[in-house]
């Protein structure tokens, strides 16, 4: 407040509108009722404010004392209230000066906030003796400047804020004071930072003890009171006091001040309202209206008794809100709420780095208990931004709407109640995806307790340009930079005794890719990955990880990491045992947890909802051979919901989930549609360019290595540009209504982006320049990320350099750009599919029972491929059955046309309409699209003597002998043949599951089976293969690329590894 009105000079005035003509009067100045006054002036109503004090404030005014709150800030915040044209009547008390009925037949609406300025008895004898005064009235008199006849030495009764404020009150009033409380410190409602300052200024606490009588002869002389003990917790949560019988004493006092409680000092109404036995006012709940008399409605502590500023807030509000709704002849209730607003987010500190509030600059104990001066003086401006940063990052909402003002797009909206909508659908696609870890459990790791011990998602924000740090990585403790950071990879994972028996499937991978991203953030970044399996089984991910190790230094170290330990200077040191058996321990600035994949939180909930079953992790149970599908026709399911998976693997399902709902909403395709309307294209023709260069910091992507301020101002001085901006994600929802705004305030009939790749974003700002007018065509676009900062990001002066030359060209393009007109031509709705496997045979289906018709060309005489080789999935399901019923489904399909032993020989055409040629068939296909399913073939070794010996065998081969395989027979696997070499440098995913899979087998029927392995990658629920294969006595045996086993022939034609 201090610092607002430093650079403000005073509180701004909202523009109000004019009167409505309605009236209304509210009965009391304080929180609730200037808070009402504030939003019914807003709204144009006529306000009356009554209150039996000279100056506004309520309990703010005459019940906190000056030290906590200064009078001259009470007054100018309160003064808003009068400056929006709301009328005050002060030392004005309803009954006494203004009888209630003349503001019942005077206005429209009555809002009552008296406060509870009545302080409750003690109900003990002696009570009535001079020198009793109740905390509330002792305070008022204070504070309103009036002498307060007290004794001494001062008995202060309870242990909330208000007895608080009577002791510290008294204290500088020169008294000694005693506070007497029933209950232990720990169970003190007051605040604790009240508590404090109270002992700091030498006030006396006497804690489990009860005034049992007040002593004295014509005055207070003497407190007798009783010991207590603490019992099981009352309705309250604390601990029940109970008397300790024969335990009472004496404490002389010459004043006694009980702060027990309060009410309000409602009796004058008590003829025309009902009220509860607390002497509060009867309301409903939602709308603060009392039951006796519709235009009557009451809030803040005569409602809720003795509560705080902030629900004094809340109520004047609330009925500011229900008055309106009343003299608007509106609903009372629609879209609200039923008593306090009470967020439905758990507060889980465990996700939320701990930083200790910032000290304000505080008078000294010693000085401050001589005056009535503000004792805490609040922080200087460096201290507000630590402690702006620190609070903002919330973990429960405190409706300070700082959210709603940092956000652009104004996404955010605090009174947005839940509405229940029914939609008519025909198919339903269940795709919820999942929730990370919660890693607190594992207390070995120390996450919750250790401020440097983060998971992956919040390493993930620390990196983000948009995130805590702005990319920079700073450790959440001291905010100092962090060098060496460790990843502990399987957090959540692969651990049957927290019941997350299977692997996470992308925790490895987004391991390595932050690991690099640090160091491409901070050369000095030093990462290390404590693993046990580098599981990179996708698409040149296995390049990914070499080159991050080889490139970017990325350090692995197998073993699994048995606990963290803190230092005192916030370094953490890592326990393990390596690969030789040696323990060792070394120290790090962070620690990642790379946290698994866990079934959403409302997965139970989603399945009861839509009938589906879930396996025993909680998620989504499904057909292995059909792996959208769910137990329940017309409910799909896709990504994560189904089983933890990347990304390349979500989008390649939601593709087939997509395709499973046309298939089953084939006969009302394009029903529903309706077609996008655009405005009518500006005109551009004749005139000289006008272009407008927005450049993108892609977070750190662009802007860590390339200075976007510098492109930006070079980007201005270019012919034909008019205007050019930066954007921190030039592809967010609001940038692209920036860039629309922009083309209309300054006319531009041309528009550069330089950001990404046009391979992905250019169809996006095409579009959105089109909604403004353009022509599509008139965008161009600069690829300064692929082409510039991603290449030359070690050197920042010529990756700038060479993205002014990226933009000078792109503007230079754009100024000789004219508007192109499309044209449609028609399309070919038949599809061909070459290859009739299961994916083929897949694919041809899907596109048959969507109603298109299909030509599938088979290379073989038979429909079937690989599949007619394998009798069961790594899992379990006989094949068999599955594919005699694709293959009969597929000849049968009116829609499909098979062709078998089949081969391509040549393709004309173009997109929509292509013609593909068969050897030896003179009439060729003519299709629209086609698909590609031509699978893929076992490779055949040349290496550990394949060929040469009869027993060395691919597994497929194993496969045909389980029968031969006798109990005590040793069979040895040797994994990655044929993969992850420099001639197949990729991993082909199937190979440990299978091979996992057979010595279950093979263990069952009594060998002995070792599988010697570079990385066991059974991911997903594979994993449980790999536990069941290990219980069952297979022995895994790891080995090194660049030491692989050796398989010779002994002396007696046996095979030695």
């Amino acid at each position: 407040a201090d610092l607002d009105l430093k650079e403000l000079g005073d509180i701004p005035v909202p523009e109000v509108p004019e009167s409505n003509g309605k009236k209304v009067a509210i009965v009391g100045a304080g929180p609730a009722g200037l808070m009402a006054a504030y939003e019914l002036r807003l709204k144009g109503y006529e306000v009356d404010i009554f209150d039996r004090f000279d100056k506004p404030g309520g309990m703010l005014y005459v019940g906190i004392p000056n030290y906590r709150l200064p009078r001259d800030i009470l007054f100018l915040e309160a003064s808003l209230v009068e400056r929006m044209g709301a009328e005050f009547h002060f030392n004005t008390e309803v009954g006494k000066d203004v009888e209630f009925d003349e503001l019942l037949n005077g206005y429209d609406a009555v809002f009552l906030a008296i406060g509870a300025h009545k302080s409750r008895k003690l109900g003990i004898e002696g009570e009535d003796l001079p020198g009793v005064v109740g905390a509330v009235e002792m305070l008022r008199n204070v504070n309103l400047g009036k002498e307060v006849e007290i004794g001494k030495r001062v008995a202060v009764i309870g242990g909330g804020n208000v007895a608080m404020d009577a002791a510290r009150t008294l204290k500088r009033l020169g008294k000694d004071v005693i506070v007497v409380y029933r209950r232990s410190r720990a169970e003190m409602p007051a605040s604790p930072e009240e508590i404090e300052e109270a002992m700091e200024e030498g006030i006396e606490f006497m804690f489990l003890a009860s005034p049992k009588r007040i002593l004295g002869n014509g005055k207070v002389e003497a407190l007798e009171c009783i010991r207590m003990r603490l019992g099981e917790p009352d309705a309250s949560g604390r601990r029940r006091p109970i008397p300790i019988e024969g335990s009472e004493f004496t404490i002389e006092v010459d004043a006694v001040v009980p702060a027990i409680s309060q009410y309000p000092e409602s009796e004058v109404f008590a003829k025309h309202l009902e009220l509860t036995r607390w002497r509060t006012f009867d309301v409903d709940e939602t709308t603060l209206q009392t039951k006796q008399n519709p235009k009557v409605f009451a809030g803040g502590d005569c409602v809720l008794g003795p509560s705080t500023f902030i629900d004094a807030l809340f109520h004047g509000r609330k009925a500011a809100i229900s008055i309106d709704r009343f003299l608007s002849g509106k609903d009372l209730y629609e879209n609200r709420e039923k008593g306090s607003f009470e967020s439905v987010v758990p507060y889980d500190f465990s996700k939320t780095t701990r930083v200790e509030r910032t000290k304000p600059v505080m008078l000294d104990p010693e000085e401050r208990i001589k005056t009535f001066d503000e004792v805490v003086k609040g922080f200087t401006e460096e201290q507000a931004l630590r402690e702006a940063e620190r609070c903002l990052n919330c973990v429960g909402c405190s409706e300070c709407m700082e959210c709603v003002k940092a956000c652009q797009p104004q996404a955010i909206v605090h009174d947005m109640l839940p509405k229940e909508r029914t939609i008519e659908v025909g198919a339903i696609v269940l795709a919820p995806g999942f929730d990370e870890f919660d890693p607190e459990p594992l207390r070995e790791y120390g996450f919750g307790k250790y401020p440097n011990v983060v998971t992956s998602i919040q390493f993930e924000r620390i990196l983000s340009a948009s995130g805590p740090t702005k990319g920079e990585i700073l450790r959440p403790s001291d905010k100092k930079h962090a060098h060496k950071i460790a990843w502990i990879q399987c957090v959540g994972s692969r651990n049957e005794q927290i019941g997350k028996g299977y692997c996470s499937s992308v925790c490895c991978m987004y391991a390595i890719k932050e690991a690099v991203i640090a160091k491409e953030h901070s050369a000095d970044v030093e990462p290390t990955i404590f693993f046990m399996d580098v599981r990179s089984y996708g698409k040149d991910f296995d390049k990914y990880a070499e080159r991050a190790q080889k490139e970017h230094g990325v350090r692995f170290v197998r073993c699994r990491v048995p606990s963290v330990t803190q230092l005192e200077n916030g370094d953490l040191e890592v326990r393990y045992e390596d690969e030789h058996g040696n323990q060792v321990v070394e120290r790090f600035d962070m620690v990642v947890l790379s946290v698994g994949l866990n079934p959403t939180v409302t997965h139970r909930e989603v399945a009861e909802k839509f009938g589906i079953s879930l396996n025993k992790y909680g998620f989504a149970e499904r057909n292995l051979f059909a792996p959208v599908l769910t137990d329940r026709p017309g409910v799909f399911v896709a990504g994560s919901f189904a089983s933890p998976k990347d990304i390349p693997e979500t989008v390649a399902e939601a593709s087939g989930a997509a395709g499973a709902v046309m298939a089953l909403l084939a006969d009302v395709r394009g029903t529903e549609v309706k077609e996008k309307e655009y405005p009518e294209e500006l005109p551009v023709w004749n005139q000289p360019p006008r272009i407008g260069v927005f450049v993108c910091h892609c977070g750190r992507n662009i802007g860590g290595y390339i200075d976007v301020k510098e492109v930006v101002e070079y980007a201005k001085t270019l012919p034909h540009v008019v205007y050019a901006t930066d954007n921190l994600y030039t592809c967010s929802q609001d940038t692209q209504q920036l860039i629309k705004e922009a083309i209309k305030e300054h006319k531009l009939n041309r528009v550069v982006v330089a950001s990404c790749t046009p391979r992905t974003h250019e169809p996006l700002f095409q579009e959105t320049i089109r909604e403004a007018g353009l022509n599509k065509y008139l965008f161009e676009m600069a690829n300064i990320r692929d082409q510039d900062s991603w290449v030359h990001m070690h050197d920042r002066k010529a990756a700038t350099e060479k993205a002014k030359d990226l933009v000078r060209m792109a503007v230079f393009k754009a100024a000789l750009l004219e508007p192109l007109q499309e044209t449609q031509i028609p399309v070919n709705h038949t599809g061909l599919v070459i290859g009739g496997g299961v994916a083929g045979m897949t694919a041809a289906l899907s596109l048959a029972d969507m109603g298109f018709d299909v030509v599938l060309v088979e290379r073989e005489k038979e429909l079937g491929g690989n599949a007619r080789k394998i009798k069961k999935l790594t899992l379990g399901n006989e094949v068999k059955p599955f594919l005699d019923d694709l293959i009969q489904k597929v000849t049968n399909h009116p829609k499909i046309r098979v062709i078998t032993g089949a081969e391509i020989e040549r393709v004309e055409g173009y997109v929509g309409n292509y013609r593909t040629y068969l050897v030896g068939h003179d009439e060729p296909i003519e299709h629209g699209i086609a698909i590609i399913a031509t699978g893929a073939k076992e490779y055949e070794p040349k290496e550990y003597l394949y060929g040469q010996h009869p027993n060395v065998l691919t597994q497929k081969e194993m496969e045909e002998k389980f029968d031969e395989v006798k109990p005590g027979d040793t069979v040895v696997m040797i994994q990655c043949v044929g993969s992850r070499n420099d001639e197949h440098p990729w991993c082909s995913r199937i190979c440990c599951s299978r091979a996992v899979a057979n010595a279950i087998e093979l263990a069952e029927r009594g060998a002995n089976v070792f599988v010697l392995y570079r990385d066991i990658r059974t991911y997903g629920f594979r994993e449980e293969l790999y536990t069941e294969a290990r219980k069952k006595g297979v022995i895994f045996v790891r080995f090194n690329e660049d030491n692989p086993p050796q398989v010779e022939i002994n002396d007696e034609g046996k095979l030695v590894v």
